[in-house]
């Protein structure tokens, strides 16, 4: 009976594949869920939309059918006056008193009319309508009666009766005889019911009803508050309406309570006025019923998706686990821990067999990077004795600078790192100051060893040693990064060193920190023309050349230096284990 984990073994990558294959059958059937949904949702906005717009376009269409029988009615009834057989001059016939009772029972016919007036082209006639309502509407009927004078044609103004704002239409309708001039002009006030049946009407669906005029101003709305008033009346949906009066629907968001509310609005036009039905509703209403919709269906696919993970997630442990250590381990590999090894059991036999070959592989590579390691470290060894080998030499040609370009390395390193540089700059810097003197090896032996005084001819050809050093060295290339310690350890601040003559921050870091190590180390060492100086001469000497000869900044890391007692171990020289990365190469 072979036992699981020969079987394991035997395994093929494909047998695995083919489950996770079957498993995720499933994930079309999600996604075709989701992708019904989706669309289901689409077409039951897009009803709801449809069902704004019908409701406005039905509610303009009333209120618009509504206007012009009553402007019909009150076109029969000024042809009618003109009709009846009596005096020919309309003022004469307004007088009659057959006219009062004609106009009462067309009153008592039209419960919506609220007053009524016939007024010849002068403006004088009978008025009809109850008594609280005299004069309520007389500057709208008088703008409306010069503009159907003016314009020979009626004329209509949205208003409100006295008693309790209710919403009413002024109109002015002029009646033209054979001549084509104005015989009357029939005024009325008239109810409009038909806005309130509406409103009641859609109450529970949470629509809100606005009317308009041509130029976007709100006429009358279903008790909305002023501020939403406002906002309806700025919308980009009524701004749109007045520039082309069509049916338009758009979504627009209103600031409520101190919160901010999508809203879904229609606006259709009354063709009669130039006015304009507006209804909206809250987004959040009006796709209730998609997203309720989309509930339901995101539970029921939900199960399956459930399924669909669970197996997704067993397939995942089966091969997912292997090939993730196999990637942990290659990333820990690639970082240099070439220890690492991958566990060959419960695998496939693929990965197995991959685990075996990457393990083989890890340990070639640990075992080659180790060689290189070990023979990187023994020419990094050579290069730094070499180097140290190399200033050892120079400062032997001057007995009284022996060890010299050692302590002023030191010296260096310690200024360095008080003036927080890397690691990378204090190594490089080290090396710099040990080869800061290199460039002696050019000058003659007379010069460079002459007990007194030099005269001025052997101090310009002492004053050679920096350029010669720099083009000594300049051919090395790792050593390209601690050229600045050895051409201009000798510039000065205020630019009257040598040999470039460079001030302040045009001087290299680098050589700004070896001038102040070389000085101390100048003044505190036994030398031909001089003997040496206690440290805190040095120290005062130096501290009195900041800003002029030296760099403030790292006289005063310098000092830090002194304070610390980094300056105690300066006659051993410094062991470096590392290059700086500049020079490694």
């Amino acid at each position: 009976m072979p036992s699981a984990r020969s079987l394991f073994r035997r395994l093929r990558l494909r047998h695995l594949l083919f489950l996770l294959l079957l498993a995720s059958g499933t994930v079309p059937i999600a996604i075709g869920g989701f992708l019904l949904v989706d669309g289901n949702r689409e077409l039951l906005k897009t009803q709801e939309k449809s069902f704004l717009t019908r409701s406005a376009a039905s509610l303009s269409r009333e209120l618009n059918e509504s206007l012009v029988t009553l402007r019909r009615q009150l076109l029969q009834l000024g042809h009618g006056l003109l009709a009846f057989p009596g005096e020919e001059g309309t003022g004469e016939r307004l007088r009659q008193r057959w006219v009062g009772s004609y106009l009462e029972s067309f009153l008592r016919a039209n419960s919506s009319l609220v007053e009524l007036q016939l007024l010849d082209p002068e403006g004088a006639g009978p008025r009809f309508g109850p008594a609280d309502t005299a004069g309520a509407h007389e500057d709208v009927l008088d703008a409306l009666f010069a503009e159907a004078i003016g314009n020979l044609r009626p004329a209509y103004r949205f208003t409100a009766l006295p008693r309790g704002a209710e919403p009413a239409v002024a109109l002015s309708v002029p009646i033209l005889g054979a001549g084509g001039g104005v015989e009357v002009i029939v005024q009325a006030v008239a109810r409009l019911r038909l806005i309130d049946a509406v409103v009641e009407r859609e109450a529970e669906e949470e629509v809100g009803t606005f009317l308009v005029d041509r130029e976007g101003n709100l006429l009358w709305s279903a008790g909305a508050d002023p501020e939403v008033r406002a906002q309806i009346a700025g919308s980009d949906l009524v701004r749109d309406f007045v520039r082309k009066p069509l049916n338009l629907t758009a979504e627009y968001a209103l600031e409520v309570g101190g919160g901010r509310q999508q809203m879904v609005g229609q606006v259709s036009p009354v063709e009669e006025t130039g006015w304009g039905i507006v209804v909206h509703k809250p987004a959040s209403a009006t796709f209730r019923a998609a997203r309720q919709m989309a509930l339901t269906a995101a539970l029921a696919l939900g199960v399956l998706v459930l399924l669909a993970l669970a197996v997704a997630a067993l397939a995942a442990r089966w091969v997912g686990g292997p090939i993730q250590r196999l990637a942990s381990t290659t990333h820990e590999v690639a970082s240099g821990n070439f220890g690492r090894r991958l566990p060959e059991e419960m695998m496939t036999k693929e990965l197995a067999e991959l685990a075996g070959d990457f393990n083989r592989m890890s340990g070639h590579v640990e075992e080659y990077v180790g060689r290189l390691q070990e023979a990187a470290k023994a020419n990094e060894r050579l290069f730094i004795s070499s180097i140290r080998a190399f200033a050892a030499a120079i400062d032997a040609k001057d007995p009284y600078t022996r060890g010299h370009s050692e302590r002023v390395a030191a010296l260096s390193r310690a200024i360095a790192r008080h003036l927080g540089q890397s690691e990378e700059f204090q190594q490089r810097l080290w090396i710099g100051a040990l080869l800061h003197d290199v460039g002696k090896i050019g000058i003659e032996d007379r010069v460079l060893k002459k007990g007194g005084v030099l005269t001025a001819e052997e101090y310009e050809e002492m004053k050679r040693h920096p350029a010669v050093g720099a083009d000594i060295l300049a051919p090395i290339e790792p050593l390209r990064d601690m050229l600045p310690a050895v051409r201009w350890h000798h510039e000065n601040w205020n630019g009257r060193g040598y040999p470039d003559g460079l001030r302040g921050e045009e001087v290299p870091l680098m050589a700004r920190i070896v001038a102040v190590a070389d000085c101390f180390d100048a003044i505190t060492t036994n030398r031909p023309y001089q003997k040496a100086y206690e440290p805190p001469y040095a120290v005062a000497t130096i501290t009195k050349l900041a800003g002029t000869r030296f760099d403030a900044k790292v006289v005063t890391a310098f000092l830090r230096a002194y304070e610390a007692g980094d300056f105690a171990s300066l006659g051993e020289p410094e062991e470096s284990d590392s290059l700086p990365a500049a020079a490694a190469h």
